[in-house]
């Protein structure tokens, strides 16, 4: 994944919290919650991507511990925002996992109709 993704994510978080901050203090760590989550999947996932590509057979030695770590860590990020709800609130934490889905099509959508690099 390119650097410009993550740092448009990450701002994308940051304001999006900053601005429900105001609203709700709990959707504002909710949001940071989840997209600090959201972002080390993505980076999980394109990593055992390139791994399980670059092999000439499909290597299921890479893509099954990428997979279990990824959702071995969201239930770990939803566990935590279930049992402190005076911290976390669940539509932050709902928000906040979509943000690299969003950064990624605005991406997707800003190169359309132009030559990739």
């Amino acid at each position: 994944m390119k650097l410009k993704i993550y740092l448009i994510t990450t701002l994308i978080a940051l304001l999006l919290s900053a601005g429900a901050w105001f609203i709700d203090v709990k959707i504002a760590c909710g949001i940071l919650l989840s997209a600090a989550y959201s972002m080390f999947n993505m980076l999980v996932l394109s990593l055992t991507m390139k791994a399980a590509i670059g092999s000439k057979q499909l290597n299921y030695t890479v893509l099954i511990p990428g997979n279990i770590i990824r959702f071995a860590l969201l239930m770990v990020v939803i566990y935590i925002a279930v049992k402190n709800p005076q911290i976390f609130h669940m539509v932050g934490v709902a928000v906040g996992f979509t943000l690299f889905l969003v950064a990624l099509l605005a991406d997707a959508l800003s190169r359309k109709g132009r030559k990739t690099e």
